[in-house]
């Protein structure tokens, strides 16, 4: 029997069908994986494990693989509606530099950006992002973790097709870390009330 992918309905399905300029910083509930646009569970997850233990499949609108998400990870959510269209890249620069500032504020370090979009403390990535395009609007959808145990990537997800070079054939739990194996005490608040702060005042908004 083929494992049942739900229609997306997390907190910011609405912001990807919506119009104009949106924020939202919110915390899974609960284990719940997504897939990217392009991904099928065959490919993408180890489906009997995710039968096994009963996870919720959805498949969101954006590009990218797919993501185990946690209580103990954010997920960041911006939206902008252009009236000259710009490129996915720039708007990716933008938001990450936002996000970068913030744990800066926070008092993170050896703080990066690698491969397309993500963020990396050392090597290792705490932030992976997607993007979703039409003609006038950009959304971009981020997921960072705050504190989630690797372990569940390979228990859930399978190596994917496409990775970036500085992941060299690493394993999820070798490639991902968390701010709190990085030895930062930050809560989903702290990144919360950061995010909106820096909202009120960057361009993204």
């Amino acid at each position: 029997m083929a494992l049942e992918i739900r229609p997306y309905d997390l907190p910011d399905a609405a912001i990807f069908g919506g119009k104009g300029d949106s924020l939202l910083v919110w915390q899974p509930a609960e284990a719940v994986i997504v897939l990217g646009q392009s991904n099928t569970p065959e490919r993408s997850l180890i489906t009997e494990h995710v039968e096994a233990d009963g996870i919720t499949v959805t498949k969101r609108p954006t590009g990218g693989e797919a993501v185990v998400l946690t209580p103990e990870m954010a997920v960041i959510t911006v939206a902008r509606e252009f009236t000259v269209m710009t490129g996915s890249k720039y708007f990716f620069s933008e938001v990450n530099a936002m996000i970068l500032n913030a744990l800066h504020d926070l008092g993170v370090r050896d703080y990066g950006t690698r491969g397309i979009s993500d963020i990396t403390i050392g090597r290792r990535k705490i932030l992976g992002s997607s993007m979703h395009r039409t003609e006038r609007r950009l959304v971009y959808h981020a997921v960072l973790n705050i504190a989630g145990d690797t372990d569940i990537f390979e228990r859930y997800l399978r190596h994917p097709l496409r990775e970036p070079d500085y992941r060299q054939k690493r394993s999820h739990s070798e490639f991902v870390t968390s701010l709190l194996d990085e030895g930062y005490n930050i809560t989903f608040n702290d990144i919360s009330t950061m995010m909106k702060s820096y909202a009120t005042t960057a361009a993204v908004m």
